[in-house]
C-alpha cells in the first residue's frame, strides 16, 4: 500500500525530452497515420509508374513522374524534420517549460508548484492520462494543456505503478503508448 502523498520533486523536462514525447504523440495521431499511409500509397504508385515506364521503354520517358516521386520523398523526410523543429521552437518560446515543478499525488487531487505558480486538480477534473514510454506520464486537465510528469523523479518508496494504480482507482483513463 503506497504512502500518500506520492512525491515527484523538481520535474524539469528538457527540450530533447519534450520533442521526443510530443513527436511520438504526433506520430500516433489518427490524422498523422492516415497522412503517412496516403503519402506512402502515392509514392508507391509513382514508383510503380516509373518502373513500368523503364520496363516498357528501356528508360524513363516521363520525367515529371520521377520529379513527383522525388518531391514526395523529400516532403516525407522534411515533414518529420519540420515537426521536430516546430516542437523544439515551441518549447523554447514557453518560459513555463524551463521551471522545475514539484508534484504531489494525494488520494483526492494532484498538486503542483513551481517558482512561477501553484495548482491543484481534483481527479475528476482530469480528462485522461497518457503514459509515453517508461519515463513520462502526461496528465490532461483539458484538451489544450497537460502536465508532464517524469516518472523517474518519483521519490522512493513511490513507483510508477503506484501512480498508475492511483489514477485507475480515481477512474482517470490511462492510455499507454
Amino acid at each position: 500500500m503506497p504512502v500518500y502523498p506520492l512525491l515527484a520533486p523538481g520535474v524539469l523536462m528538457t527540450s530533447d525530452d519534450f520533442v521526443a514525447v510530443n513527436f511520438r504523440l504526433w506520430r500516433r495521431q489518427r490524422r498523422t497515420r492516415f497522412n503517412h499511409w496516403l503519402l506512402g500509397l502515392a509514392l508507391l504508385l509513382l514508383a510503380v509508374s516509373v518502373a513500368v515506364d523503364v520496363v516498357q521503354n528501356g528508360h524513363i520517358t516521363n520525367l515529371s513522374t520521377l520529379a513527383m516521386l522525388a518531391v514526395g520523398l523529400l516532403y516525407g523526410l522534411l515533414r518529420m524534420v519540420l515537426v521536430r523543429y516546430q516542437l523544439r521552437r515551441g518549447f523554447t518560446k514557453n518560459p513555463a517549460n524551463q521551471q522545475p515543478i514539484d508534484f504531489a499525488f494525494d488520494t483526492d487531487r494532484l498538486r503542483g508548484s513551481s517558482s512561477a505558480s501553484t495548482f491543484a486538480v481534483r481527479w475528476n477534473q482530469l480528462q485522461r492520462a497518457i503514459r509515453v514510454g517508461d519515463d513520462w506520464l502526461l496528465l490532461y486537465p483539458n484538451d489544450a494543456a497537460c502536465y508532464y510528469l517524469d516518472l523517474r523523479r518519483l521519490q522512493a518508496p513511490a513507483t510508477p505503478a503506484d501512480v498508475l494504480a492511483l489514477l485507475r482507482e480515481q477512474q482517470v483513463a490511462v492510455v499507454e503508448l
